[in-house]
């Protein structure tokens, strides 16, 4: 056990040190930027609205924001190594397809969560007067949306050596799970049942009012928890493949 979380941490590092040698740093600074000023827009054209309905307009603002930036942080996480051809020499390391999915998840997800700590812990409650109450319950939220987002950008670019590639299959996948509750009513009962859980803006919602469900915990766990396995299991059959 031991062993397998210090091979976890060299793969963390491993992508710190990646992460910091590329242009992404600096983009992620003017992304936050960018949506700081937005936000300040939306608050400053919003006279006669409360802040607890700013803020509830703000989340969907950021659950967007959050989707698309765990994408693009995210859908690089093998299309780099295939096309730096580094993805064979971590084959050849004594590292599992699943410590090295953790590894590259746990950096992305870091990266990801502080700056919504930065947009929305700190920005929102500090600046914009949001209840304490509503910014906690939603930055929770907004840290599920963000596993999962990125878990499915992971997932994505495990697939491929082109990021648009990458991008596409993240975005059908988002896409589909966003409007796959408004489907559910074509479909017969026992598909109907489980398509019915599959929309993931209504499992958002209740994080904006100020309520942790279990059902959309859940929800955001599990699909990341699936797609990291699929990401593993992408990994060992391209492995035993030898691509």
């Amino acid at each position: 056990m031991k062993g397998s979380l210090q091979r976890i941490y060299w793969v963390y590092l491993k992508e710190l040190s990646s992460f910091f040698g590329s242009s992404l740093p600096p983009l992620s600074i003017g992304i936050l930027a960018f949506c700081c000023g937005f936000v300040s827009v939306i608050l400053a054209s919003t006279d006669r609205a409360t802040y607890e309905q700013v803020t509830v307009a703000i989340f969907y603002i950021f659950y967007l924001l959050t989707l698309g930036s765990g994408v693009f942080l995210s859908m690089s996480a093998f299309v780099n190594e295939r096309k730096q051809g580094t993805l064979e020499l971590l084959y050849s390391l004594p590292i599992s397809d699943l410590e090295l999915v953790i590894g590259k998840f746990l950096l992305n997800f870091t990266i990801l969560g502080v700056l919504l700590f930065l947009m929305q812990g700190v920005y929102i409650f500090w600046i914009a007067e949001a209840p304490l109450y509503m910014t906690a319950t939603g930055l929770i939220g907004l840290w599920l949306v963000a596993m999962y987002a990125t878990a499915i950008g992971i997932f994505a670019s495990s697939f491929t050596e082109s990021h648009l590639i990458s991008l596409l299959i993240s975005t059908g996948i988002i896409v589909f799970v966003d409007i796959g509750g408004y489907l559910a009513g074509l479909l017969p009962a026992p598909a109907r049942e489980i398509f019915s859980y599959m929309h993931a803006l209504d499992q958002f919602n209740p994080f904006t009012r100020g309520i942790i469900p279990l059902q959309g915990t859940l929800f955001f766990g599990g699909m990341a928890i699936l797609f990291l396995f699929f990401t593993v299991r992408v990994l060992e059959s391209r492995r035993w493949r030898g691509n």
